[in-house]
């Protein structure tokens, strides 16, 4: 195995995609136990929250912000927007180095102004686009038609609520392995609950991103190719074909929808060895070039939002990291 493979392995881990379903649930049930330590940390609002179902006069910008890390950052590019006159809302993504801002045109609010006092306080921002309250409308109507059946868009490619469903059916069944049928019935457990659907939305949102990404390049694996990789991985792990689909039982997935997820896995593993990290010699240069292609298809993709509970938990989830000085 060259190191190239363990590289993308490493990324791979990095970004949450997860190829092992067992190691998934492993991974929530070590976040928990660690969750006793950890603060939580609330979305920061402003106004009246319309960022979840404006009205009729309020519009949106999207602008891409540039070196923001934690939650420090958050409090600084909103102190940074303070006093503007018809700010509504304004929501920060840390992960996706974006930030929204909801406001009301007809009260002087001016995107372009934004935009500097922003990059005044330290996080060059940009305006990456505005929507008018009619298209916001007409995102809210298309997003309430589709809810049904997805969860989440990335720039064009729908996430399943059947596939979000079965992550949290099998996050939800190793939680209350380790911790009690009764757990999701009591206080802690229902804001457990919320933040594995950050989590969870999350990583399909890379996923998706991922692939989208790859799919737009044309770049693919034949199913000769697909079928080696999972009998290779069968082989590594000691186990029968047979035994392994009910490892997968087990834990809560359904053998085809594993499948599946392994295949996008091996996909996007194959596309990161063969055309993101080729030319790179040094773990240092593989992870500056990995890191340099990631941040720029998470930049240039555009996600929408079907279900507004989903989109409450993973900005919840976005919102908390480490601390920064403010700047």
């Amino acid at each position: 195995m060259d190191n190239g493979f363990l590289f993308s392995k490493k990324m791979w881990a990095l970004i949450m995609v997860l190829l092992v379903v067992l190691m998934a649930a492993a991974a929530f049930a070590l976040q928990f136990s660690e969750e006793k330590a950890k603060p939580q940390t609330a979305v920061e609002r402003r106004g009246t929250g319309n960022s979840q179902y404006p009205g009729a006069d309020v519009s949106k910008a999207v602008f891409k912000v540039d070196n923001m890390s934690c939650s420090g950052c958050i409090s600084a590019i909103k102190g940074s927007l303070a006093g503007f006159p018809g700010i509504e809302d304004i929501l920060v993504d840390l992960g996706g180095g974006k930030t929204e801002v909801y406001y009301r045109k007809e009260r002087g609010a001016d995107v372009a102004k934004m935009a500097q006092a922003i990059t005044e306080s330290g996080y060059p921002a940009r305006t990456l686009k505005v929507f008018s309250a009619d298209e916001i409308k007409k995102k809210r109507d298309l997003a309430a038609s589709k809810s049904k059946f997805y969860v989440a868009s990335v720039s064009g490619y729908d996430i399943a609520r059947a596939d979000f469903d079965m992550e949290m059916k099998a996050a939800r069944k190793q939680y209350q392995k380790d911790y009690g049928e009764d757990l999701f019935s009591t206080a802690r457990g229902k804001a457990l609950k919320q933040r594995l659907q950050g989590q969870v939305l999350s990583r399909l949102i890379q996923q998706g991103t991922l692939l989208q990404e790859i799919n737009r390049s044309g770049y693919s694996v034949d199913s000769e190719t697909l079928k080696a990789e999972l009998e290779a991985y069968i082989e590594k792990n000691g186990k029968s074909e047979q035994v392994l689909q009910q490892a997968v039982k087990d834990a809560g997935y359904d053998y085809d929808y594993f499948r599946k997820r392994f295949e996008m896995g091996v996909l996007i593993n194959r596309y990161i060895d063969e055309k993101v990290l080729a030319g790179a010699t040094t773990p240092d240069e593989k992870e500056r070039a990995f890191a340099a292609w990631f941040n720029n298809t998470r930049s240039k993709a555009e996600v929408a939002y079907y279900d507004k509970n989903l989109e409450r938990a993973i900005q919840e989830q976005r919102s908390s990291g480490s601390c920064c000085p403010v700047k």
